[in-house]
């Protein structure tokens, strides 16, 4: 008994290197299919397919070259971050890499465009931070305050209209009511005349005339909080311009 589990240890042992060579060796070979279906794809200029078959080609082969495979598809699809850590492993684990030149070039303009990328967007985080800390108060309801010459105006505009309109009502309700009278009854009734008329006119176009005031001041105050100002900072480049 004890010697047929011994015979049965010897036999497992003695497979075991040459399961896991098998192993590998299968392994290997669907790398290179993937590989290849990458490399077609890369061809068709579908690069977030190659992307994918690079990388199950480089799970299974465990190959540092296809890092540079990666690295250029990842390029294309300007995953700028992807493409220098790829780009890295492949010089870091690749011994004498065939493309050392090149990826250090393209590492180096890789390195160059992200860190322009994070200054333009601090410059944007910064520019968006004093642009709020410049905008008037805001009032209830996220409104924006109108400016007093404004206020002043369209508030006298909108009395006189409000004078105005109430001149005529006072007109019309004057309108056939007893001016005189007698024991024998009324000797003149009063009617509205030309001037009621010209009172009622007078009011809606005052009241109309403050309603375009305050309708123009609050554009013209929104469109100043819009405002963006751009200018050279130590955080990068800013542009003049609005949204």
């Amino acid at each position: 008994m004890v010697a047929a589990m011994l015979a049965v240890i010897v036999v497992a042992l003695a497979a075991g290197p040459g399961a896991s060579r098998a192993q590998a060796e299968s392994d290997d070979a669907a790398g290179r299919e993937f590989f290849e279906r990458g490399r077609a794809a890369f061809g068709d200029a579908d690069y977030e397919r190659a992307l994918v078959y690079f990388r199950h080609a480089y799970r299974l082969s465990a190959r540092p070259e296809l890092q540079y495979n990666i690295g250029v598809a990842a390029d294309r699809l300007q995953r700028e971050e992807e493409a220098l850590e790829a780009f890295e492993s492949y010089l870091a684990n690749t011994k004498a890499p065939a493309r050392e030149a090149e990826v250090k070039e393209r590492i180096a303009a890789l390195r160059a465009s992200i860190e322009e990328r994070d200054a333009t967007e601090r410059a944007l985080v910064d520019a968006t931070i004093e642009n709020r800390a410049d905008d008037p108060p805001m009032s209830h309801g996220d409104r924006t305050h109108l400016p007093a010459s404004a206020i002043a105006g369209g508030s006298a505009l909108a009395a006189v209209g409000l004078a105005g309109v109430a001149a005529m009502a006072v007109g019309l309700a004057r309108d056939g009511s007893c001016a005189e009278s007698s024991s024998a009854g009324c000797t003149t009734e009063q009617s509205a005349t030309g001037w009621t008329a010209a009172y009622g006119a007078l009011g809606f176009a005052a009241l109309a005339g403050s309603a375009t005031w305050f309708a123009i001041s609050a554009k013209r105050a929104k469109e100043r909080h819009r405002e963006v100002t751009w200018r050279l900072s130590p955080s990068g480049v800013m542009v003049s311009g609005t949204f």
